[in-house]
């Protein structure tokens, strides 16, 4: 198969992090004997699948700006139409025998136009693309200017031309193809010189002056024309101003009088005068002035190298101590703000413990004006220095099974409008206790979910933890583990906006130190968190943890009957041990930054904290339902990359 194929140049990033080019090819049309068959976007993907594109070998030179080429396309022995990336066909050898012209439509005509096609040729076209090789223009009364080839300078198309071209009047068959929008023309015919109807003088002006002046100065009777007025005409013409209705007078008639052959000497002195009385000309005397000022400083610069040295490594001494003032005046206000919230956070200190002294002085003045009561011992629960921490075993039913529990869960979310039919939040739930992580779940919903997953998968040994801002003590949190009384059983906690405590430096680290203890710990941690945005210093030092919207599980309004219709679960760790990925594939880091490059149109960076994830998610859901997941819950750990950069992606 051959086919009209855009070649142009893009880049990849490698497995080491580097970016390198590397050359894609896109179909546009297919040859077929003698003729062009475009292909829309139904014809793209039927005679490509997949991707509609064409692999092309990485020893393929990538063009410096993109191009139409014929390609020979050779099927793939490796296609697979199960995987979105791969090709069907991939990049043969270019076909030269084949000769193809751009057509680029004009408003002119030959007829009426002809002096602004000129300058359309001569001072630049402006063009919305990359043109090929070679064009061919058609007029608005048919006709066809060409074959051109054009080159691109300060923005425009200019023709490289400096002669005479041809224009023809010959009917040919075009080819329309949309490339980014941009319709663009293409024709196989070959011009016919029976078909030449005429030729257009292309010459710039510049040229067209200069043979000319070289026509008088050849002249013996113009001897008074000297080099010196030559010169200085072809320096007039050079600087582009040689503009205006009445310089265009006064060329025409300076050309009238190089044709004639003869001047006399008052000709002769009124041309001189008209020439030195331009503008111009006092332009390019002034511009020697300052060329002739500008060569004389140099060379002053050159005989005080040294005086200069000096000068410039002063001025980079005050760069410095500017650069370094900007430094400490910036660090002086984080200081300043940092100052501010510390000063915040005591003062709301010592209100809350004015507070708390007030109720508590309150309470033992009641209790003491009670004649016939003794005062009464207050003891202090260990959980005083935590917050408030409770320990819940409800009997409930025994799950034999992943299975069981999945569909539970999905049963039990569907009390709150919601549902988990593609098993992608049991997946992660369950691959959370394998690999012994945390989850973080948020919204407004964030602890009534965290509590319906809990008491689904953990009725019997499941701990919750409402932190208070001021007493949040480790310790004490490791202590109500003490209460779980089944080791073989799912184990849950379940802890409630931990960044408003001195949680937020301590818990990330704390769950890294858990999964080496051996002693009895929770299975299963659920993170709950009411607003994203004030938890954002917290979860950025979690960027591993999966982030689970609540609001997409529980959408219906919440009261105590609906919880207690909840149907209560104790799932056995034995049960799960049976999904356990012993050996993690590296492959699947690969899959998916492809997945997303093909799906999401973004180039990123997988970090490999995230293959355990992605390994063990893949053993309960199918990879495609795997991919759409982890691309929103890990969003907090996936790098985009943005010109050579690596910046994360924004939770939201």
């Amino acid at each position: 198969m051959i086919a009209l194929l855009k070649i142009y140049k893009r880049n990849i990033t490698q497995k080491d992090g580097n970016t390198s080019e590397i050359a894609g090819a896109q179909p546009y049309a297919i040859y077929n004997d003698g003729n062009l068959q475009e292909l829309d976007e139904s014809d793209l993907l039927s005679i490509f699948p997949n991707s509609g594109k064409i692999f092309v070998p990485e020893h393929y030179q990538p063009p410096q700006k993109e191009v139409f080429r014929f390609h020979e396309l050779i099927e793939s022995n490796t296609f697979d139409v199960s995987r979105p990336t791969s090709c069907k066909y991939f990049l043969g050898k270019e076909v030269f025998n084949l000769k193809f012209f751009e057509v680029i439509d004009l408003d002119e005509t030959i007829a009426n136009d002809r002096h602004q096609i000129v300058d359309l040729l001569n001072k630049g076209i402006s063009i919305p693309f990359v043109v090929s090789n070679h064009v061919i223009f058609r007029t608005a009364d048919d006709y066809l200017v060409g074959p051109l080839q054009m080159e691109f300078i300060n923005g425009v198309y200019r023709c490289k031309e400096q002669d005479f071209i041809q224009y023809y009047q010959q009917e040919v068959v075009i080819t329309a193809i949309l490339d980014k929008n941009q319709e663009r023309l293409f024709c196989m015919n070959q011009l016919d010189s029976e078909n030449l109807v005429g030729w257009i003088d292309v010459a710039n002006e510049q040229r067209v002056i200069s043979d000319a002046l070289k026509q008088l100065k050849d002249n013996a009777d113009l001897a008074e024309l000297s080099r010196k007025m030559i010169a200085r005409l072809k320096e007039w013409y050079d600087s582009d101003k040689a503009k205006g209705p009445h310089l265009q007078e006064r060329l025409q008639r300076a050309i009238h009088i190089m044709q004639g052959h003869t001047l006399n000497q008052e000709e002769i002195t009124l041309f001189t005068e008209l020439v030195l009385e331009l503008d111009v000309t006092k332009t390019i005397i002034e511009q020697r002035v300052q060329q002739g000022f500008e060569d004389k400083y140099e060379n002053f610069l050159k005989e005080n190298a040294k005086l200069v040295k000096e000068n410039n490594v002063r001025k980079q001494e005050l760069d410095n101590i500017k650069s370094a003032y900007i430094n400490e005046f910036k660090a002086l206000e984080t200081i300043k703000y940092q100052y501010s919230e510390i000063k915040n956070t005591m003062h709301d200190k010592i209100k809350h413990l004015k507070s708390n002294f007030a109720s508590v002085y309150a309470e033992q003045m009641a209790l003491s004006n009670l004649p016939t009561q003794p005062m009464a011992a207050i003891s202090v629960p260990n959980s005083a220095q935590l917050g408030f921490a409770q320990f819940q075993s409800i009997l409930g039913k025994s799950l034999s099974s992943v299975s069981d529990f999945s569909n539970l869960l999905n049963g039990n979310l569907s009390i709150f409008k919601g549902n988990d039919e593609k098993g992608t939040l049991s997946a992660t739930i369950l691959s959370a206790i394998i690999l012994r992580e945390p989850i973080i779940i948020f919204g407004a919903s964030s602890f009534e979910l965290a509590k319906c997953i809990a008491k689904t998968i953990a009725c019997e040994q499941m701990v919750t933890v409402i932190p208070e801002i001021e007493t949040f003590s480790l310790n004490q949190l490791n202590q109500q583990y003490t209460q779980f009384t089944r080791n073989e059983a799912v184990k849950a906690l379940v802890i409630h906006n931990p960044h408003t405590t001195a949680a937020l430096y301590s818990l990330p680290v704390y769950f890294k130190q858990n999964k080496w203890v051996d002693e009895v710990m929770p299975d299963l941690t659920i993170i709950t968190i009411d607003s994203l945005d004030e938890a954002l210093p917290f979860i950025e030092k979690m960027p591993y943890a999966p982030l689970i919207n609540s609001m997409d599980y529980m959408s219906r309004f919440m009261n105590r009957r609906n919880f207690r219709a909840l149907q209560s679960g104790q799932l056995m760790l034995e049960q799960i041990e049976g999904s356990v990925v012993e050996e993690d594939s590296i492959s699947i880091r690969r899959e998916f930054r492809e997945w997303i490059e093909d799906y999401k149109d973004r180039d990123v960076e997988i970090p490999y904290q995230l293959v355990e994830w992605l390994n063990q998610l893949s053993s309960f859901v199918s990879d495609d339902e795997i991919f759409e997941w982890c691309y929103t819950v890990f969003k907090n750990a996936i790098n985009i990359r943005q010109n050579d950069d690596v910046v994360g992606v924004e939770v939201k």
